[in-house]
């Protein structure tokens, strides 16, 4: 069957429709004959398609790993903000009553107060560490950069067996 070539526009059309067509569960055989083209062609252009979704998977994937890291670059910098502030000196005003004000023929007027400020020294918060601490642990796990855990194959100080040796003794046992 002798195909004429498609347009830039047709080919991108057909590859929106082959798209469509694959993603609800068509074969190629029914989406080819479908779009009167051949089934080696749909195959070829779902290769073209599969290549555009990794493309755009990973850059969606690297988009959505920036914004991430972008929040937890902001709030490193709230938490470290709050560190510095709950080291500063704690100040407290008390108002202490000194007497009653009088007016020259001897009637209470108001009350003489005086403002008395107190400074204390904080040493900080270690919650706020805790949340740097935080930060910095996510920002690793989202670039990957996290050791890999180690499982621990022990029960109560006895090896579990592998499922590789269980898998080994049920072919083993079929054998004979």
């Amino acid at each position: 069957m002798a195909q004429t070539k498609r347009t830039p526009i047709q080919r991108e059309r057909d590859l929106l429709e082959i798209s469509s067509l694959y993603l609800r569960g068509i074969t190629q055989a029914e989406i080819a004959a479908q779009l009167g083209v051949s089934q080696q062609q749909v195959s070829y252009d779902l290769k073209i398609l599969q290549r555009r979704w990794l493309a755009e998977s990973v850059a969606k994937i690297d988009e959505r790993k920036a914004r991430e890291l972008a929040k937890v670059d902001r709030l490193e910098r709230e938490y470290w903000e709050a560190w510095e502030r709950s080291k500063e000196d704690a100040e407290t005003v008390t108002l202490e009553k000194l007497g009653a004000l009088k007016d020259g023929q001897g009637q209470i007027v108001g009350t003489k107060v005086k403002e008395v400020k107190k400074r204390e020294g904080q040493s900080g918060n270690p919650s706020f560490l805790a949340g740097v601490q935080w930060c910095i642990d996510k920002r690793c796990e989202i670039l990957g950069l996290d050791a890999p855990k180690k499982a621990d194959l022990t029960s109560g100080g006895e090896r579990l067996v592998s499922i590789i040796e269980v898998v080994k003794a049920n072919k083993n046992s079929d054998d004979e």
